[in-house]
Order: C-alpha cells, then structure tokens, then sequence
C-alpha cells in the first residue's frame, strides 16, 4: 500500500518519467497538502475527493450546513477543511443519529440502526447495504489540480 508520502516522491519526479505518460492519478491528490507539498508539480494530477465544498446537499440534511462547517473549521483551526476532516465530523453525526434511532450504544442495535438509515450530511449521502455492510450512498468525486487550485470535475451520471 502506497502512502501519501509515497505518492508526493513519485510525482516529485515527474520530470524524469518517459513522454509517453499522459494522465497521472494519486489517491491523496484530494486532500490540499498535496498540492502544498508538490506546488506546480501537481498541476493536471487527477485523484478522487471524498467531499469538496462546492458539493451540493439534498435539503435533508442531517446536521449543520457545509457553510457552517466551513465557519467554524476555519475559525477554530485556522484553514479550511479537507474531506478527512469533513468525512470524520459527519460520521460524528451519522453516529448520534444511529444511537438516537436505535435508544442504545449495543454495536448489533447501531448496526440495524444504520441499516435501516438513509441520511444526507453536509459530506453527503449515508446509506449502507443491510446484508454487506458496504457504503451505498456516498458518492466520490473526482478532481484535478490546475495553476495550483483543486478543480472538481463535472461527474456524469
């Protein structure tokens, strides 16, 4: 397994990789250290991101708005969010939610309680396949990074 640190000292030489490398792909370019570490290096790098601020929310929304996570985020930590942080406050109430909804911290009651939820956060949607467990709402987008900013692509449907 790659790490983000593996990745930044690949595209570090970039340079020196043959012409005939045409698109480049890195699981961390989501997150913005990735273009801080790299610079302009990172430009044309496509990668997913697992929340962007420019996400639109379905107005039943679980929790506060993006904007309001922004605010404070920004106020608190003094830069704006990436989508770990985002992806960690909303599995916090995607949590409070399921407890609320099941009246108990029993994993097998959270766990029907989560089933059983269809939820849409400022991260996006939540809703898990009752017999695998696997992650069915939530949508990953895909972006790239050009003259330094992190462009999100248009994602088709």
């Amino acid at each position: 397994m790659r790490s983000l640190q593996d990745e930044l000292s690949i595209i570090r030489i970039r340079d020196q990789w043959p012409a005939t490398v045409q698109v480049v792909v890195a699981v961390g370019a989501g997150v913005s250290v990735f273009s801080t570490e790299l610079g302009s290096i990172a430009d044309g790098v496509l990668g997913p991101s697992q929340w962007e601020p420019t996400m639109t929310n379905d107005p039943n929304i679980l929790g506060p708005t993006t904007d309001w996570f922004l605010d404070n985020f920004e106020q608190k930590f003094h830069q704006p969010p990436d989508y770990v942080a985002a992806g960690s406050f909303a599995a916090g109430l995607v949590l409070t939610e399921c407890i609320r909804r099941a009246a108990s911290l029993d994993d097998e009651a959270l766990r029907n309680a989560a089933s059983d939820s269809d939820l849409n956060t400022l991260y996006g949607k939540f809703r898990i396949d009752a017999r695998t467990g696997l992650q069915t709402g939530h949508r990953v987008q895909l972006i790239h990074w050009e003259g330094g900013h992190k462009v999100v692509l248009p994602a088709k449907t």
